[in-house]
């Protein structure tokens, strides 16, 4: 784990921030492990342990033992390290209070959620645990256009700039998170004869806080399309079609990428393995005939292509 995902201040009896502030205490005896031999229960070499808290928020241990201690992350030595001096704890280095003598205090305030063991590096039978529970997801259930309003229907339909050509959208998962697959469908009409557009070709770009972070090109197959994207960063996008041919001619949608809670930030770079459905550039018109029935399109696409034409009236 980072050391990033905690941020560690000292403090002597003092808190500078609007987080909540929880207190654990080393009760006194804590050096002494011979205290817990004769108990059946654990003893609380800090209490309280375990201690569950919110994101943002502080913990101050208070040395109220007459010995030093510290605060140090990863796993102590157990009660077996009181018996023998070769057996220690195990730091992992987010966090060391250092020793701090009776009487003093030192503060976490920890900004990411997880479980982090600690224990003291003096005495490592003195072991601890801080639970941090992960932050209230502000992702909602639906999808959304660019000033975050709910999608009602897909697929969503606009005319290009010039009035020939509309094109429809729709993308799955409906919410967009960062770090997970995402396919956009796409079918095309001809208007105003409302018609679908076989074998033409088209551009595809995403634009992100102003900078084009992906665009590709494709042909139609039935009138449709599929692509498929991984984002990054989250913020505002906008999807922008182009007529392959005009790039002038053009529609744009827009919609929100949300923060992925439980995605890693080690998650492989986005793009290696994601490939357009739509081959780039022509293809001969026969071998596209079998491979849109047979193996590019496949089931799942013809049943959307067929979706959306009941959806159009055209059949």
């Amino acid at each position: 784990m980072d050391k990033n995902y905690v941020s560690v201040s000292y403090a002597q009896n003092n808190n500078h921030d609007k987080s909540t502030e929880k207190i654990v205490t080393i009760p006194k005896g804590s050096a002494n492990p011979e205290v817990d031999i004769t108990k059946f229960t654990a003893k609380k070499w800090y209490n309280p342990s375990p201690i569950t808290i919110n994101i943002n928020d502080t913990i101050k241990w208070t040395n109220n033992d007459t010995e030093p201690h510290t605060v140090t992350s990863g796993l102590g030595g157990g009660i077996g390290s009181a018996a023998s001096i070769n057996v220690k704890g195990k730091p992992n280095g987010l966090f060391d209070s250092g020793s701090f003598k009776p009487g003093n205090s030192y503060s976490i305030k920890f900004n990411e959620s997880g479980t982090f063991n600690y224990f003291c590096t003096i005495h490592p039978w003195m072991e601890g645990i801080v639970n941090v529970k992960a932050a209230p997801s502000n992702i909602p259930p639906y999808a959304v256009d660019q000033n975050g309003k709910m999608i009602g229907k897909f697929p969503i339909y606009n005319l290009t700039n010039d009035k020939k050509t509309e094109i429809g959208i729709s993308w799955n998962p409906q919410v967009i998170k960062t770090n997970e697959p995402i396919s956009f469908l796409i079918d095309f009409f001809k208007m105003p004869e409302n018609t679908l557009l076989h074998l033409w070709p088209f551009n595809f770009a995403l634009i992100q806080d102003g900078k084009e972070i992906y665009r590709t090109n494709g042909v139609t197959q039935v009138g449709a399309s599929v692509e498929r994207y991984s984002f990054n960063n989250p913020g505002n996008v906008t999807i922008k079609v182009e007529n392959g041919q005009d790039p002038k001619s053009f529609t744009q949608f827009g919609t929100i990428v949300y923060k992925n809670p439980n995605a890693s930030s080690s998650s492989p770079n986005n793009n290696n393995n994601l490939q357009s459905s739509s081959p780039s550039g022509f293809i001969n018109p026969l071998m596209l005939v079998y491979s849109v029935y047979a193996v590019i399109i496949g089931i799942p696409l013809a049943v959307a292509v067929i979706v959306i034409l009941i959806k159009k009236r055209i059949i």
